[in-house]
């Protein structure tokens, strides 16, 4: 009978620290960080089709016509009779764009539902080309007639918590015991 024993990597944990070289430092996240990850996350989401939309849509399960590319119709991708006509359109998102977007709404978990909608609202602005957040226009969609510096303020205070709830768990301390 063989040993095979020796063949077998060692046991020895991974050295952690500044010695090994190999590790990534963790990154930290600051306030344009989780701001633009908020916004690409948005832009993701917009982006994704509407199921509901399309199944509302669907007359039948069976197709209405069968298309002949050689009798002179179209083929399924709008070429005339060649599928080299018309180049392929890329998927509106990968895989790993949801999983960022994913993410990134994941880290609203840790605000209330008041500071959720109102982030929501101020990056869904910036997400629509604008530069800036209007303060003023969100009073009313917030339900206010005063205070748009304080919405400024909430929202400032709501990043800072996603940020620091992110740069906890990305050094490794529980955010319960932080």
């Amino acid at each position: 009978m063989a040993d095979f024993c020796g063949s077998y990597p060692p046991n020895d944990p991974p050295s952690v620290g500044k010695d090994n070289s190999k590790l990534p430092e963790p990154v930290v996240m600051n306030f344009a960080m989780v701001e633009d990850r908020l916004v690409e996350a948005l832009l993701t989401c917009w982006r994704t089709p509407d199921r509901e939309q399309g199944w509302q849509q669907l007359r039948s399960a069976w197709p209405e016509i069968t298309r002949d590319p050689l009798s002179g119709d179209y083929d399924a991708r709008g070429g005339d009779g060649s599928s080299s006509d018309v180049p392929l359109r890329l998927a509106s998102q990968t895989r790993e764009e949801v999983a960022e977007m994913e993410e990134a709404f994941g880290w609203l978990s840790v605000l209330d539902a008041d500071d959720r909608k109102l982030v929501g609202l101020a990056v869904a602005q910036l997400a629509a080309g604008k530069r800036e957040i209007s303060w003023v226009k969100m009073l009313r969609r917030m339900g206010l007639d005063h205070g748009a510096d304080g919405l400024r303020m909430r929202y400032g205070r709501a990043l800072a918590a996603i940020i620091a709830a992110q740069n906890r768990r990305k050094a490794g301390v529980s955010v319960s015991s932080g």
